[in-house]
């Protein structure tokens, strides 16, 4: 059990930080209305998540860092749910709101799906 939480920490400090590197990388090189660093680290958590969960590989390590470590520290939900918050600004844009939720929850279920069945 001691192990299990320390690989927990371990995977997500590491999970946070590739988060940080890639909310880095898009603020500096997108300018949106879209918050486009949070769909690619949601997206891509939840294709990495598939493609992890689909695949034969199975022990005890995998599951708390990468899974809930790892993954968890890299995709954020959090950050999503107060990015929908400010879209309900007094210039709100319905379309916006939706298309941003719809972005997130369809295209992350499809990439976790496509992952399982690569």
């Amino acid at each position: 059990m001691k192990l299990a939480i320390l690989l927990v920490m371990l995977g997500g400090g590491l999970g946070a930080v590739i988060r940080a590197f890639i909310t880095n990388i898009c603020n500096e090189k997108f300018n949106s209305a879209i918050p486009i660093a949070t769909s690619i680290v949601n997206i891509l958590g939840s294709f990495l998540g598939g493609i992890t969960l689909g695949s034969s590989i199975s022990n005890d390590w995998i599951s708390p860092f990468f899974i809930t470590g790892v993954l968890g520290g890299l995709t954020t939900f959090s950050t999503l749910t107060n990015e929908l918050v400010h879209f309900m600004t007094p210039n709100f844009k319905l379309g916006h709101f939706i298309g941003y939720s719809l972005l997130q929850f369809l295209i992350g279920f499809i990439a976790c799906y496509i992952g399982f069945h690569l």
